[in-house]
């Protein structure tokens, strides 16, 4: 396992927007990973997120508010709280990751939002363990909440831990 910088906050303080900004500050052409965007309509209104590659800045659905008259295809997404992951675009993103672990020009990978989904076994859950496994530098977003659970199910003992609170950003 390389380093693992844990970037953590409360919902909404700015997790994904620390992570961006520390891809951004890393050398060009040695990282890559996914940020969730949020998603909205044409009218403004918040419909999920969107997932972004960092290295490329393409973009595809991720996450989806659940409509409460529709029933999730199961092997089309799955549901869990109030969302609906679609699954495609989920294959996808863990295809993309595989090959940047064998990507020897990339020394680290960054990865945004790992928490209750994963601790189900769920979402990057497979992804996670094997950038666990890789000798690669990772930044990972995680809830303050979900900090010690996600911690101790993936074996992540040591850690750097970025603190951002109310999109002022505290480095520990």
């Amino acid at each position: 396992m390389g380093r693992v910088t844990i970037i953590t906050g409360e919902m909404d303080a700015g997790k994904t927007t620390e992570l961006i900004r520390l891809y951004s500050e890393l050398p060009a052409g040695t990282a890559d990973g996914f940020a969730s965007i949020k998603a909205f309509s044409k009218q403004g209104a918040f419909e999920g997120y969107d997932l972004k590659r960092l290295a490329t800045g393409t973009t595809a659905p991720f996450i989806r508010l659940s409509k409460d008259d529709e029933v999730p295809h199961q092997q089309e997404s799955f549901g869990f709280d109030r969302f609906t992951f679609l699954r495609e675009p989920l294959a996808a993103t863990e295809d993309v990751i595989r090959d940047i672990i064998s990507d020897p020009a990339i020394r680290t990978i960054l990865l945004d939002e790992i928490g209750p989904v994963e601790l189900q076994g769920n979402g990057f859950c497979s992804a996670l363990k094997s950038l666990l496994e890789s000798e690669k530098d990772l930044y990972l977003c995680i809830n303050r909440k979900n900090l010690d659970p996600v911690a101790k199910k993936f074996g992540i003992v040591t850690y750097r831990l970025v603190v951002v609170e109310d999109q002022t950003f505290l480095s520990q």
